[in-house]
């Protein structure tokens, strides 16, 4: 099988179970933080948790009679970011809200353009400036989950324009290659009356994805029903090339539609003069491109640095309650000394001092640096406990990835120490200061988003660090007794398997990421980095670890 296509994991599920009742508590205070302070940064806040919310019941079975209600509270807030006020009608929907029944458990997908890729809400406000014209009336669709709150947007902006406008949202279902969609019968009825109001319809999401499946759909069922061609525009965060698109036909669907995306430049702080994302970073960090780590450029946060001095780097953490607990890991790891100092920014952004120094490398491994590694992966272990640690879906990527990748190689996980792990132990995340430090950077992040593990057991920690500093038997051992001493957790007995799990899951990234990037210079790291972990995998020496703790 062609590397191109294999079927590989590295995306972790993400949808998961939270209380309704604990999140519409949550919403409750977050609109109590906006009525006490209309900062736009509070008003969005609530925003986002009204639309997370609002998706959630949708998608709930039952829960049809409190759905128009959080519509029309996520309506309202958007109405607010737009207009920088809360509407004086508000406390009658909060009163209304609170008392309103909610599902005792909700299911959740965190919306990736808000919590990883700095979309921001009111560029789908702005976009309605693109279109040729304003329509008589308007119908926005939004496609669940992040659609939610993006078509609540691009709907404040019509009404803001004095355009009568109605909003309703769709979950497309079946393959993400081919999905369908199915309008209830009251949409279908709303879509009808629409139709006689010779209203336009805006499709809203932040995709499209490989396919542009989700988008099609919506478009296809709204034809099905009546609606011209020439009237559905989709509203896009990016514009694609339809000839790249991987669902049936997808190029010649997709041009039977107008798109617009969503404006390109990101709402971000003052400060932010200098991109450094996309790999750019390596730039300023390394004298040669031949020395540059490899990345997966498309999946990487938004960076930037300022253009006075001191220099600061700025970097997209999450928008409001997306980024606080990544805000809460980093404000950690600098407390205890591991990392750089952090302020929060506006926009989801947070900023760092840029710090003097050199990225590690797998050369500087010493017993210095090896009792560093310990010491962090032991705070680690202690600071950032998970109780949700689920290894079920990362033994399913590891045996799935080996089997994908023709290796016959056992894999039995098992969780002794749960927590969010850091995920990015490479040498080259690891700053040598000019002062003696060593430094770890972007430790909040990567070990809870939507690439795996997610929360999980230390080990996956200890083993990046064998794996990525290449470590022998020796070194590794006397790492684990560092990490033992410090933590009082002996992981040695389940190391092999999580070393053997880490180097499946970046033998897949990296071929994925490859694949990804395939004609980019970036695409020949990939491959080499998929080589090495291919490399490694053969030539294990986990099994002497064991025994060179017992010498």
């Amino acid at each position: 099988m062609s590397a191109r296509a294999l079927n590989l994991l590295v995306f972790r599920p993400g949808r998961k179970c939270a209380a309704g009742e604990e999140l519409k508590a949550g919403l409750l205070r977050s609109i109590e933080s906006a009525r006490l302070d209309l900062s736009s940064e509070n008003i969005l806040g609530a925003l986002l948790r009204a639309g997370e919310l609002e998706c959630a019941i949708s998608d709930a079975p039952r829960a049809e009679s409190s759905q128009p209600l959080f519509s029309l509270l996520t309506d309202a807030l958007a109405d607010a970011l737009l207009c920088k006020g809360l509407s004086p009608h508000l406390p009658q929907v909060i009163e209304a809200i609170s008392k309103a029944p909610v599902p005792e458990l909700l299911e959740l997908s965190r919306p990736e353009g808000f919590a990883y890729y700095a979309l921001h809400p009111v560029a789908y406000a702005r976009v309605l400036d693109q279109l040729a014209g304003l329509p008589e009336h308007l119908v926005v669709i939004g496609i669940r989950s992040i659609g939610t709150t993006l078509s609540a947007m691009a709907a404040a902006a019509a009404r803001l324009r004095h355009v009568p406008v109605s909003r309703i949202t769709v979950r497309p279902g079946g393959h993400p290659y081919n999905r369908e969609t199915q309008f209830t019968a009251e949409q279908s009825l709303a879509i009808g009356d629409a139709i006689s109001r010779c209203a336009d319809f805006l499709i809203v999401d932040e995709g499209p994805g490989l396919s542009g499946s989700s988008f099609l759909s919506v478009a296809e069922a709204l034809e099905r029903t009546g609606v011209a061609a020439a009237k559905i525009t989709m509203i896009c965060g990016h514009q694609p090339n339809p000839d790249g698109l991987c669902s049936n036909n997808a190029a010649e669907r997709w041009r039977r539609y107008r798109s617009v995306a969503a404006a390109p430049d990101p709402q971000r702080p003052a400060g932010t003069e200098v991109f450094v994302g996309t790999g750019e970073w390596r730039k300023l960090l390394f004298e040669s491109s031949c020395r540059w780590p490899e990345s997966w450029i498309g999946m990487e946060r938004l960076k930037y640095l300022s253009a006075g001095e001191p220099p600061r780097l700025f970097k997209f953490a999450g928008l409001a309650h997306y980024g606080d607990p990544v805000i809460e890991r980093e404000q950690a790891v600098a407390e205890r000394g591991f990392g750089p100092a952090l302020q929060r920014e506006s926009d989801g952004f947070v900023s760092y001092p840029w710090i003097e120094g050199r990225p590690g490398s797998a050369r500087d491994l010493s017993s210095s640096v090896l009792a560093r590694l310990a010491e962090y992966c032991a705070f680690r272990a202690s600071a950032f406990s998970a109780d949700d640690a689920d290894l079920g879906a990362v033994q399913e990527m590891a045996e799935h990835n080996l089997a994908q990748l023709g290796q016959n190689i056992p894999v039995s996980l098992k969780v002794e120490r749960p927590v969010i792990v850091d995920g990015r132990m490479q040498p080259h995340e690891w700053v040598f200061t000019t002062s003696g430090q060593m430094l770890k950077t972007d430790s909040g992040s990567h070990g809870d988003d939507h690439f795996f593990p997610g929360p999980t057991d230390m080990a996956w920690d200890l083993a990046g660090a064998i794996v990525e500093w290449r470590m022998g038997a020796q070194p590794a051992s006397s790492f684990l007794e560092r990490y033992h001493a410090a933590s009082g957790d002996d992981a040695v007995p389940r190391i092999e398997d999580f070393v053997r799990a880490y180097t499946a899951f970046r033998w897949a990234y990296c071929t994925m990421a490859a694949n990804a990037m395939h004609g980019t210079p970036e695409h020949e790291r990939l491959n080499a980095a998929a080589a090495y972990y291919a490399a490694r995998l053969q030539t294990l020496e986990v099994g002497a670890i064991s025994a060179s703790v017992a010498r």
